[in-house]
């Protein structure tokens, strides 16, 4: 009743299925992996352009650093005003926790809503959960 061609034929029929849908399959999985590795590229650039212009907010001094970039910048209101910006922006692909964090700063630009800001930043790229405590990584601005 079963023909030995037969057979073979149907087992050849699906290994070349099974190998299409195990490729497509595969292809699928690296396109996701592709689009959050670039997602994650993009998070850790406008994480670190945040957290200059914060830290540009404390320390004046290092609005000369931020020159090269936004040739405008004079004061803490126009590093305020970039934050806005960066702001609305980070609210495509931030999480929650780093968008709220960022805008308690922009509202309330405090030294500890810095630091807040920082670890929401860190959970969100998942560099560590909460191995940062705040008042071990605190800096002493001292004016020069």
């Amino acid at each position: 009743m079963n023909d030995p061609i037969q057979i073979v034929l149907s087992a050849l029929t699906l290994l070349g299925v099974g190998g299409i849908v195990g490729g497509y399959v595969a292809y699928l999985l690296d396109k996701k992996k592709e689009r959050e590795f670039r997602v994650l590229e993009l998070k850790e650039k406008r994480y670190k352009s945040c957290l200059l212009y914060m830290d540009a907010f404390f320390e004046p001094k290092n609005i000369k650093y931020l020159s090269s970039r936004q040739p405008d910048i004079d004061n803490a209101n126009d590093i305020i005003q970039y934050l806005k910006m960066e702001y609305h922006e980070m609210m495509l692909y931030a999480s929650k926790n780093v968008i709220m964090s960022v805008k308690v700063f922009i509202n309330y630009p405090t030294y500890e809503n810095f630091i807040k800001t920082i670890i929401c930043m860190r959970q969100d790229l998942r560099a560590k959960n909460n191995d940062l405590d705040p008042d071990n990584i605190r800096v002493d601005f001292k004016k020069a």
